[in-house]
């Protein structure tokens, strides 16, 4: 005992006193009592059990903050769902909030601000007040109590998953509500939202990395922070399908926790069939708040364009789809690198599963269909009008089997790929002279090796924007004026004899078209006359 006095003793000789320099020493003392009771009145919020790698996180945070400087700071935490952003605002408030002369978070902001504002409000009030009382009686009494006390102490204020202005209106509408020096974090799904508030500080929450990964799922499986020895391939596996969202990890970890192997492997094989239910729904939540346009261009990223170059998608998919993608990289559902549309796996299959609940037991009922799903439907003709795309690797099924049969219901088809990564394989002429395929509203077609001389007679190109019949034996691409006013790119014929040319008298259209030496170009030169039309066209409107 005397020992640990002697200890205690000493540390408090160790800590550094106050400068009392011009002020007076009884607001010194003041200060002091104020940061006691602060600090032996703090709650710390839990966190959970098992949390990983937040260490890391919270100095990250730390470094980008400085408390002390004399303006409001507005941190904004945002990434997908299940990544851990509440987790790691509660970790900061329990890091710093007793810096404050009061502190406040209010979580799920986004569910509760359909509900009562008012409880929200004296939510907020109580801990800026730190328990003092007070009564409001309705909401617009409580934004004229909150602007108040915001502007009147230091305070740090956390609203936890907010993904629309309108749900901080009677809470904290303007950072300028806030008095100097107090800290403001906000976590959410949408870094625009963020933006439109004023965050200075964005963090953007990193996946769980390898390491990290297999400690947190062990945890929640085996109750350790490795694998047991005969489970270790098995976790492996399911750490590499969880791709570091903490949310799966300890979904998949904790559902597995005691099971047998045979139940593992089990699992494992449902998972590549239909993501874990609970971490479909909370992925799902940053879809179901998109309207219908960028939905679309979503599931059209998640099933076909994941790794394609960004301009090429927007090209294809239409005048609106620029717009959908920045929204989707706001929302977090997409990510751009050097160009290239990427998204997490889970996210990826999330949009998947959404096409699967389309219809369950009809494959030819769902919008976009590909590998295995797509050749199914095509060989047993059951495709429907409910089909928009179609993507399928040629080297993975026989095309002999392809009829006009194949395609005839799919009247919406949008985008249709038959691509071949093994060149020149199946280049035998094994369609029909009289195959046709529904085009009216095809924007995209891409068929490496189309085996016949032309596109079918009653090929509509009036919405074509991409073609690609690569090592094709096309001669004449179709027959007949098809008026392709919207074609941007062409690639036809044999790779081994190409050369590219340019078209587009018209300034507002550029066309670019590949084709071999010998190939006839007929075509080229009609859709050059059409474009240059088309500008005088354009220029005679104008004046």
């Amino acid at each position: 005992m005397i020992q640990k006095w002697r200890i205690a003793l000493r540390e408090a000789a160790n800590l550094s006193g106050c400068h009392v320099n011009d002020q007076y020493e009884t607001e010194i003392v003041k200060e002091i009592v104020d940061t006691i009771i602060r600090r032996l009145n703090h709650q710390p919020l839990s966190v959970g059990k098992n949390i990983v790698g937040i260490g890391v996180h919270l100095e990250k945070l730390k470094s980008l903050m400085n408390i002390e400087l004399n303006m409001v700071s507005v941190v904004g935490i945002y990434e997908i769902g299940g990544v851990g952003k509440t987790t790691i605002a509660k970790a900061i408030y329990n890091e710093i909030s007793h810096q404050y002369d009061g502190s406040s978070f209010l979580i799920n902001i986004k569910e509760r601000s359909k509900g009562d504002i008012l409880q929200l409000q004296q939510e907020l009030l109580h801990g800026i007040l730190r328990g003092k009382n007070f009564k409001i009686n309705n909401v617009h009494e409580g934004i004229g109590m909150i602007k108040r006390c915001l502007s009147s102490n230091r305070v740090l204020v956390i609203f936890d998953d907010v993904d629309e202005l309108k749900q901080l209106e009677y809470l904290a509408e303007e950072k300028d509500w806030f008095h100097a020096k107090s800290t403001i974090i906000i976590t959410s799904r949408d870094k625009h939202v963020l933006a439109q508030y004023g965050a200075d500080i964005p963090y953007e929450v990193s996946k769980l990395n390898k390491e990290e990964a297999i400690e947190l799922f062990s945890l929640w499986a085996f109750k350790q922070n490795r694998p047991q020895e005969v489970y270790k391939n098995l976790s492996y596996n399911i750490i590499d399908y969880a791709n570091g969202l903490p949310l799966a990890l300890k979904v998949l970890g904790a559902s597995l926790c005691g099971k047998k192997i045979s139940n593992w492997e089990s699992a494992l094989c449902k998972l590549k069939i239909i993501p874990y239910m609970e971490i479909h729904n909370v992925l799902r939540i940053s879809f179901d708040g998109l309207d219908d346009i960028d939905k679309g261009i979503f599931l059209d990223v998640a099933c076909f364009f994941k790794g394609d170059d960004k301009d090429f998608v927007s090209r294809i998919l239409g005048p609106h789809a620029e717009h959908a993608i920045t929204t989707l990289t706001d929302r977090c559902l997409i990510t751009i690198s050097k160009k290239m549309l990427d998204m997490h796996d889970l996210i990826q299959q999330m949009g998947c599963e959404i096409i699967r609940q389309e219809c369950p037991k009809d494959l030819g009922r769902r919008s976009r269909l590909w590998d295995s799903n797509a050749y199914h439907v095509l060989i047993r003709n059951t495709g429907t009008r409910a089909i928009e795309g179609l993507f399928l690797d040629r080297c993975k099924f026989n095309p002999s089997q392809l009829t006009t049969e194949s395609f005839k219901e799919m009247n919406k088809l949008r985008l249709l790929k038959i691509h071949n990564l093994r060149r020149k394989l199946f280049l035998e002429n094994h369609l029909p002279r009289d195959f046709e395929f529904p085009s009216y509203e095809l924007r995209y077609l891409h068929w490496d090796g189309y085996p016949l001389e032309s596109l079918p007679m009653n090929f509509h190109a009036k919405n074509l924007v991409e073609l690609s019949l690569r090592d094709s034996n096309i001669k004449q691409v179709w027959r007949g004026n098809k008026n392709p006013r919207l074609l941007k790119c062409a690639k036809v014929g044999d790779s081994n004899s190409r050369r590219v040319c340019k078209s587009g008298a018209s300034s507002k259209r550029h066309l670019q078209v590949e084709t071999p030496s010998n190939f006839v170009l007929q075509w080229l030169f009609k859709a050059r006359e059409i474009s240059r039309n088309q500008g005088q066209y354009e220029r005679a409107k104008g004046a």
